[in-house]
């Protein structure tokens, strides 16, 4: 049997085929993670975030967060006392949302807050902070890298 152009045929679209097939198989191995899994809610909840980020834009003093050898946040002094300020911190990893990790806002007589870097794995995080003092919402959000 001589090879003729009905038998390239054939092997193309065999190829084609095992090839789509190859890519269903591995696509269907993939691990995906939403970044929330109420996303309807929150999305009806997104004016409430808008307003809260202004909020925090309006302060002359913002919230610094930096990552030596532990995780430091200080809150401005100027808005509320350190136990007037209440909140949750969430620490987002794009990644693998197994590797999140919230706290909840305790700070000391200095406005800030120090989270050992032991909980976290080393990677790109991104901090969301919501929080309130003197009856009004903020909302900040930041990226750091934990090395």
């Amino acid at each position: 049997m001589k090879f003729n152009w009905g038998h390239a045929i054939i092997l193309v679209i065999v190829t084609g085929v095992m090839g789509f097939l190859t890519l269903v198989f591995l696509s269907t191995r993939e691990k995906i993670d939403m970044v929330t899994e109420d996303y309807y809610p929150k999305e009806l909840q997104y004016d409430d975030q808008i307003k809260k980020i202004k909020n925090y834009n309006a302060l002359v003093t913002k919230v610094k967060i930096s990552s030596n050898g532990e995780i430091n946040i200080h809150f401005p002094n100027d808005i509320a006392d350190a136990n007037g300020i209440t909140g949750l911190i969430h620490f987002y990893r794009p990644s693998n949302k197994e590797l999140d990790v919230e706290q909840e806002i305790q700070l000391n007589d200095d406005y800030a807050m120090t989270i050992p870097k032991t909980q976290f794995k080393n990677g790109k995080y991104e901090v969301i902070i919501e929080w309130q003092a003197n009856n009004q919402a903020y909302l900040t959000k930041q990226d750091i890298y934990i090395d």
